[in-house]
C-alpha cells in the first residue's frame, strides 16, 4: 500500500447528512472521476463465507439467518455496545480496506479515483492519502437533513450526529474542508478547484 500516493486517488469522508453524496455525485457526473464507496465493498464483504464464519464465532449464531448475516441482530449489538462494534471491526476492516484497494488500483488505471468512506479517519485510512476531503455543513442544517432524509425526531437524529467522530476531530486529518451548506451550485467552485489540484 506504499506506493498508493503516486495514483490520482482522493479520499472523501464526513459526518452523516454533511452532503457526501451530492459531493460525489457531482466528481463522479461532471469531472470525470470513478467512486468507491467503502460502505457498498463492507456489504460485499459481509457476503464473504470465511467472514460469516468469524462472526457467528465471535457473535452467536443469532447474528446469522439462512447462512448469511442478520444486519439487523447485528447492527443492535454493536450500535449499543462500542467493545463489540470494536470487534466486528476487527474482523471487517482489514477484508474491506483489502477488497476497496483492490477495485482503486484497477480503476485507478484508466480514471481518476474517489474513495468514499464514512469512517475514513477513525478506521486510520486516511494515511493512505495525500488528498482527504471533510465534508461540513451548518450544524442546523445537518440536523434538518438528517431529519427530513430518515424520517425521525430531532432528539433521534442528535444522537446519530453524536454518535460520530465530531467534525472538529476529523479537520485536522483533512486536506481540503467543502463546506456544503448553500447547495451544489455554489460548492461546485470548490470541487472544481480541488479536481484541477488533485488532477
Amino acid at each position: 500500500m506504499e506506493n498508493r500516493k503516486n495514483k490520482v486517488v482522493a479520499a472523501l469522508t464526513g459526518s452523516i447528512a454533511t452532503g457526501k453524496t451530492v459531493v460525489l455525485d457531482y466528481f463522479r457526473d461532471n469531472l470525470g472521476f470513478k467512486v468507491v464507496s467503502a460502505d457498498s465493498v463492507g456489504h460485499e464483504v459481509l457476503k464473504n463465507p470465511g467472514i460469516i464464519g468469524k462472526i457467528g464465532l465471535a457473535f452467536g449464531k443469532d447474528v446469522i439467518k439462512n447462512g448469511e448475516i442478520d444486519r439487523k441482530a447485528l447492527g443492535k449489538i454493536v450500535f449499543s455496545d462500542k467493545a463489540e462494534l470494536l470487534k466486528l471491526n476487527e474482523i471487517t476492516h482489514p477484508a474491506i480496506l483489502s477488497k476497496t484497494f483492490e477495485i482503486i488500483d484497477e480503476l485507478s488505471l484508466t480514471s481518476p479515483v474517489i474513495l468514499e468512506a464514512a469512517i475514513l479517519i477513525e478506521a486510520g485510512w486516511h494515511k493512505y492519502f495525500d488528498t482527504v476531503m471533510l465534508t461540513w455543513c451548518k450544524p442546523e442544517i445537518q440536523l434538518n437533513r438528517l431529519m427530513t432524509r430518515d424520517n425521525i425526531t430531532e432528539e433521534e437524529a442528535k444522537i446519530k450526529i453524536a454518535s460520530q467522530m465530531s467534525f472538529e476531530e476529523k479537520k485536522p486529518f483533512a486536506t481540503h474542508i467543502i463546506d456544503t451548506s448553500y447547495g451544489i451550485e455554489v460548492t461546485r467552485f470548490t470541487l472544481e478547484k480541488i479536481a484541477k489540484e488533485i488532477l
